[in-house]
């Protein structure tokens, strides 16, 4: 099992995606070809068309704001540094230099000293940071040849399994010894199941992620709070960015350009979604699928540990199928 997920899966992902995409999309495709007398090849044709394209077109949407926020946020933090924060740190200093010239003036020139350190060192920090996070994006942008190729393949081997769906499934089953079909098939139908439940759970979290949002932004009075809340909801999805990938560049811009009051709200905000977010995940998504919430954090973190994000989602699916074969008395622990 660790071998297939870990080193395996990669290999076959596109393909994996076009069957999964396929077998969603059955009933959609038995209703145009039943309910509308369409022919089943076009009906498949057509709806698996659609499903990408819609995916696409929010993709590339969300895709687009992010990397372009990104990229304003980078190319303007050295000159925000320079016009803003280092005015602002050098204010501060000369009226710490004239209260402790009254006592001091040794302590002066090492507080003057001090100062073009501290100027220096934030400058040089701040280059850097500017420097890595282009690097990153360029790195970033590099791989999107390999993912549209990947997406190609997903799209092509979606359109082709529809097609013959129902030839490749019976080539599939009788591949199964005949006295495992019937598990198959109840194993299917679970799987089936947990994907709807885990689906409602992570809707119901991005729900009360969006809440939160709007009514923080909203108290820190930022324009376009609700549109704003919409889109970090949806960032909040995705495993890699997540909340933070927006709200803690926000808050940060904020901080650097004096802006106390906003940029301390917003790190503020962030942290009370995350609390609430990591003592309701496994609760929540626990409730829907079966299982107890410790046995979801456990298995969401040792999944984590052994095959990175997809492990969040593979391990507790294969701990509930293990459970209910366990259940069902199709296998036992004990001899």
């Amino acid at each position: 099992f660790y071998v297939v997920v870990k080193y395996l899966l990669g290999l076959v992902a596109p393909f994996l995606v076009g069957f999964l995409v396929a077998a969603a999309l059955q009933r959609s495709i038995r209703f145009l070809h039943r309910g509308l007398r369409f022919p089943r090849k076009l009906a498949a044709l057509l709806c698996v068309i659609l499903f990408y394209a819609i995916i696409g077109v929010l993709l590339f949407w969300l895709g687009v704001s992010i990397f372009a926020w990104l990229q304003d946020f980078v190319l303007r933090l050295p000159t925000v540094y320079t016009t803003e924060v280092e005015p602002m740190i050098k204010e501060t200093f000369t009226s710490i230099e004239t209260l402790m010239a009254r006592f001091d003036l040794s302590l002066v020139q090492l507080l003057e000293d001090f100062h073009v350190s501290v100027s220096q060192s934030l400058g040089k920090v701040v280059s850097d940071i500017s420097s890595i996070a282009i690097s990153g994006i360029t790195s970033t942008v590099s791989w999107v040849p390999r993912l549209f190729f990947g997406i190609v393949l997903s799209i092509i081997s979606s359109v082709f399994i529809a097609l013959d769906y129902g030839t490749i499934m019976e080539f599939l089953s009788n591949l199964v010894p005949a006295r495992r079909r019937e598990l198959v098939e109840e194993v299917k139908v679970l799987l089936g199941h947990i994907g709807v439940k885990y689906f409602k759970a992570y809707a119901l979290l991005m729900l009360i992620t969006f809440t939160e949002l709007a009514i923080g932004l909203s108290i820190l009075r930022v324009e376009g709070a609700i549109a704003i809340a919409a889109l970090t909801a949806i960032v909040d999805i995705l495993p890699v960015l997540g909340t933070g990938g927006v709200v803690i560049p926000w808050g940060l811009f904020n901080l650097i350009k004096g802006n106390l009051s906003l940029g301390l709200g917003l790190l503020a905000l962030y942290v009370i979604i995350t609390v609430v977010r990591q003592a309701l995940e496994p609760k929540v998504v626990g409730q829907q699928i079966g299982l107890h919430p410790v046995v979801v954090l456990l298995c969401m973190y040792v999944g984590l540990k052994l095959f990175g994000v997809l492990g969040l989602f593979i391990l507790p699916f294969t701990i509930l199928v293990v459970k209910y074969l366990y259940d069902h008395g199709k296998f036992q622990l004990n001899s």
